[in-house]
């Protein structure tokens, strides 16, 4: 996705629309560097999917999270989500929880287990780092990750371009 983010704070809609868009894309990508062999590329894919669709859910539930930190006092945590937390690039676990305490169950599994991801495309199989102990583990792990974010994105508002991304990513996991 190459296009300019609108302001989130503007156009909130755009905004969060746009990344689903992202991690729609990320998550073919995804895929497809995994029918060729590059599993470590795919993860991060897969990875870079997550976290656009974190900063998706996190701007279209920005009132709800905001209002909670205000009234538990926590304006040092509103100030961070308006300056970087709604973009979802860094604190991913908080942002996880506060989702969670909005009632996305599962979210800081989900998180996780896609850090774990992360590792595996940075460093590999390594076995003082990667949370695997083989590209097969890798590579099932990522087809199941990929599997429960497809879950989240059905479960939520979309529009035809998402529908028929979601139905491209279906048919090409069903040939992996």
């Amino acid at each position: 996705m190459e296009s300019q983010l609108p302001k989130f704070t503007r156009e909130p809609e755009k905004y969060s629309r746009l990344r689903l868009l992202e991690a729609l894309e990320e998550l073919y990508l995804s895929l497809e560097m995994l029918k060729e062999g590059y599993s470590r590329n795919s993860a991060s894919k897969l990875f870079l999917s997550w976290k656009a669709l974190l900063s998706s859910l996190v701007v279209s539930n920005f009132n709800k999270i905001i209002e909670k930190k205000k009234r538990e006092g926590k304006d040092d945590e509103v100030k961070w989500y308006l300056r970087i937390g709604y973009s979802a690039t860094t604190g991913l676990i908080g942002i996880s929880q506060d989702l969670e305490d909005l009632g996305f169950k599962g979210i800081i599994n989900l998180t996780t287990a896609m850090l774990g991801i992360h590792r595996y495309a940075y460093n590999g199989l390594d076995k003082d780092i990667s949370p695997f102990h083989s590209r097969n583990d890798a590579i099932i792990s990522i087809k199941e990750l990929i599997k429960t974010e497809i879950e989240i994105i059905s479960s939520m508002k979309l529009e035809d371009e998402e529908k028929e991304l979601i139905e491209k990513i279906k048919t090409k996991l069903g040939t992996i």
